[in-house]
């Protein structure tokens, strides 16, 4: 069994559900990183929960191969045990996106995660010059 309803009504019904859903909306936190923080307050992002840094991710910092004689490996992970995925010869750019700690070489045991050549994974910091990528996984007010 159908109910006709007059247009006035289901546009007052209807107007009804969006003010109770907004009003749940802003109960629940709204946009606030967290609903328990007092304001003026951010919550780092949580990388287990997927979570990253948006500046990370938005404005890559450039850093220039230094110190290696011929060029430095792109690895999959941060170690230099993990598979090979590109190469920047030496004075060449690394787009680092944030940095991370690793296995060491020789002795920093700090690694840039970002693109070189169309290649995605991670390079020693030990030979890359530069400065401004923040730690993965904290905010950006968090540099080195």
């Amino acid at each position: 069994m159908f109910v006709v309803l007059k247009l006035g009504v289901l546009v007052r019904v209807l107007a009804g559900v969006a003010v109770g859903g907004f009003l749940v909306f802003l109960v629940l936190g709204g946009l606030r990183a967290g609903a328990a923080d007092p304001p003026g307050t951010t919550t780092a992002p949580n990388p287990a929960a997927g979570g990253s840094d948006l500046l990370a991710r938005t404005a890559p910092t450039p850093y220039v191969v230094s110190g290696t004689g011929s060029g430095l490996n792109v690895r999959s992970c941060a170690a230099s045990t993990c598979r090979r995925v590109g190469w920047i010869a030496e004075g060449g750019t690394f787009a680092a996106e944030c940095w991370t700690h690793g296995t060491p070489a020789s002795g920093d045991d700090r690694w840039l995660r970002g693109t070189a050549g169309g290649s995605t994974g991670y390079a020693a910091a030990h030979f890359l010059r530069g400065s401004g990528a923040p730690e993965c996984g904290t905010s950006p007010a968090r540099r080195t």
